[in-house]
């Protein structure tokens, strides 16, 4: 099986194009904000921790109490910091 050459002959005249302009580019493209409904801010966040593993379970631990009920990471970080600033 031979392979065939590649034919360039058609391709004398190719450009590549130009920048869109501004006047070019759809409405939402110019305005992010007004493309979609649901484009404010976040009041959340996260992050990543690297602690070694027992510590890691014992945080999990502490977001399920024995007395039934569960935290979630971001409510429990909270009640340990609103616990922490009270010490000072």
């Amino acid at each position: 099986m031979s392979r065939k050459d590649l034919n360039l002959d058609g391709l004398e005249d190719f450009r590549p194009r130009g920048q869109a302009t501004p006047q070019e580019l759809p409405h939402t493209a110019q305005t992010p904000s007004m493309g979609w409904s649901r484009r404010e801010a976040s009041d959340e966040s996260q992050f990543t921790i690297r602690a070694q593993i027992t510590t890691i379970e014992r945080f999990k631990k502490l977001c399920r109490p024995a007395g039934g009920g569960r935290f979630t990471y971001g409510e429990m970080l909270e009640r340990l910091m609103d616990k922490a600033d009270n010490q000072d």
